[in-house]
């Protein structure tokens, strides 16, 4: 999470209580500066420790508690939904054709699973008993919506976001992108594989607090676009989480409260996915699969973590039978795709969770590990 410090809307709130104090009163300021020293020798850093740490008002001087109090009710109206009338509603689903469009991975069979792509504006779970098998789907989403379907075609005016707890991402991006490239003219690789790296920005999150800054910081600039500087971008973004396990998990590693995180987490994603936004975002997370007591596949982290994401699909490589296991390749090995250095998997995708997909629904299909 960002210091409250640093958080701009908090910073634009206390200016304009300064602004409104000093009209109305000569020279009364808000004693932010005071605030937030107090916070911060009670342990308080972030605008979650204000709403969650219940004894502030007992441990801060009395001076202050009108002015923590302000504050708290400031984070409160910024982390809460105001809610929306129907016409508003219904004023903001009408997108133009490209704003509604999903982020196909060029996956055909698993486009058509997910109705087309990954919905915007929608938090997508992919989950896996190999997290290689995830991850690579991933990448593949990524260096498909960083280049232009045809060669005819513009060049998408679109960032990709890769959130990753481990190393290695850019390398497997890089490779993606090179083995797409294939499909257009030699002459415009070159440029094409360039502007699709200048618009894949890597991010290095070690722990939950990292993904949470960037998420936060990632609504706030989108929140900062006006309708006008929309209308110029046209842009649809996508977020990648790869992988969130380690990063909650860590919380448990430190002993705090992991329902708590979760809850934080799902926050920040709503925001960034939020009606409220005029940018278009899609988020992409990728986990590992428990099995409950009834026996079925659902993502890990617990049943509180199965209410952030929208959609979760599992995905495993397909076997004959029951458990599955490595798949043989059986496509000729004159194919285009086989000729290259991967090794081709049969994969298997079913729908767990969906707003508006059958629940079961299966698709199979090759991929290139």
């Amino acid at each position: 999470m960002p210091p409250l410090k640093s958080a701009r809307y908090i910073r634009r709130w206390a200016e304009s209580a300064d602004s409104s104090r000093n009209s109305a009163a000569g020279t009364v300021t808000f004693p932010f500066t005071a605030c937030l020293a107090a916070l911060e020798a009670v342990g308080v850093r972030t605008d979650y420790d204000l709403l969650l740490q219940s004894d502030i008002l007992v441990q801060t001087p009395v001076i202050l508690h009108h002015h923590i109090k302000a504050l708290r009710m400031v984070v409160l109206d910024h982390l809460s939904s105001s809610g929306h009338t129907a016409s508003e509603l219904i004023e903001r689903s009408e997108l133009t054709a490209e704003q509604s469009l999903s982020i196909k991975s060029g996956i055909v069979e698993l486009d058509r699973l997910l109705n087309g792509g990954l919905p915007m504006r929608q938090v997508t779970e992919i989950c896996a008993k190999e997290a290689r098998v995830a991850t690579q789907i991933a990448i593949e989403y990524a260096a498909a919506h960083l280049l232009p379907e045809h060669a005819s075609s513009r060049v998408p005016i679109a960032k990709v976001y890769y959130l990753q707890s481990g190393a290695l991402s850019l390398w497997q991006a890089e490779q993606a992108i090179s083995k797409r490239l294939r499909l257009f003219p030699a002459e415009l690789r070159d440029t094409i594989h360039r502007q699709a790296l200048e618009r894949l920005i890597i991010v290095d999150c070690g722990d939950a607090d990292a993904l949470l800054t960037f998420l936060h910081k990632y609504a706030d600039a989108r929140a900062a676009i006006s309708e006008n500087q929309q209308a110029s971008l046209a842009t649809r973004d996508l977020v990648i989480v790869d992988s969130i396990r380690p990063l909650i998990v860590a919380v448990l590693q430190r002993q705090n409260d992991i329902d708590i995180e979760v809850h934080a987490v799902k926050t920040a994603l709503r925001r960034i996915t939020s009606a409220r936004l005029l940018v278009n975002t899609a988020v992409l997370i990728t986990n590992g699969v428990s099995q409950r007591e009834n026996s079925r596949t659902q993502p890990s982290l617990g049943a509180g973590w199965g209410m952030v994401s929208h959609t979760h699909l599992f995905l495993d490589e397909e076997s004959s039978d029951a458990d599955y296991h490595h798949a043989v390749d059986t496509r000729p090995s004159d194919t285009s795709a086989a000729s290259s250095t991967g090794r081709l998997s049969k994969i298997l995708a079913v729908v767990l969770k969906s707003p508006c997909i059958c629940v079961n629904s299966q698709a199979i299909f090759e991929l290139e590990m």
